[in-house]
């Protein structure tokens, strides 16, 4: 049974509460929480058990790599190739509801498994989630709180009836906005819109038309 915190939309838990979540990721305790997107499921990218539980739990297809959420675009360069266009999308962007899928650096590889050849890194505008990252100090493989195949959800109380006998922890705030995140491939010089989502592939690529070749 998962412990639930209930918090009133805009409020932080304690501090003790804060460490406690941010040392249950580092241990692949998965939790759920609320986005600047939709509400999530997440632990340490670091340990691959922890991605294989959050892909039993929402029965994810196994060819579906689970997105990351780093604490910064520093952060963000350890993992990732950088490239000119992720730095001008990352600039324009970040944190916020814009998810760049980019090569991974030798250390990058551990964020995900060898079948896949890019990462797929975001910093969330989300001050739960960016204050959970920074105590952690850990990259959190993540994806929405839902049954695959079925709607991503938004409210705190239906994530809480749902998963309340599938994961750890439980953060049931405010009502998150509903559109998930804008996926781009930044690999190269020109962004490819992998999925259009809360940001118009029209601004992505209006922001790309600065990025140095």
């Amino acid at each position: 049974m998962a412990v639930i915190i209930r918090l009133k939309a805009g409020e932080l838990p304690p501090a003790q509460t804060l460490a406690d979540l941010a040392a249950a990721a580092k241990s692949c305790k998965i939790i759920a929480f609320p986005t600047d997107t939709v509400y999530g499921l997440g632990s340490t990218a670091l340990i691959k058990a922890a991605g294989r539980r959050i892909y039993q739990i929402k029965g994810r297809p196994a060819a579906k790599p689970l997105p990351v959420f780093v604490k910064s675009a520093e952060a963000a360069k350890h993992w990732v190739e950088w490239t000119p266009l992720a730095e001008v999308l990352a600039k324009k962007f970040w944190p916020g509801v814009l998810t760049l899928v980019l090569r991974p650096t030798k250390e990058g590889r551990l964020l995900t498994f060898a079948e896949y050849q890019t990462v797929a890194l975001r910093v969330p505008n989300h001050p739960l989630l960016l204050k959970l990252l920074e105590i952690s100090d850990v990259p959190w493989a993540q994806t929405s709180a839902n049954i695959s195949g079925e709607p991503a959800l938004n409210d705190g109380e239906t994530v809480a009836e749902q998963f309340k006998d599938l994961v750890d922890y439980i953060v049931s705030a405010e009502t998150a906005p509903g559109a998930e995140s804008t996926v781009v491939d930044a690999t190269g010089a020109a962004p490819r819109i992998l999925r259009e989502g809360a940001i118009p592939a029209a601004a992505v690529k209006e922001a790309a038309g600065t990025a140095p070749c």
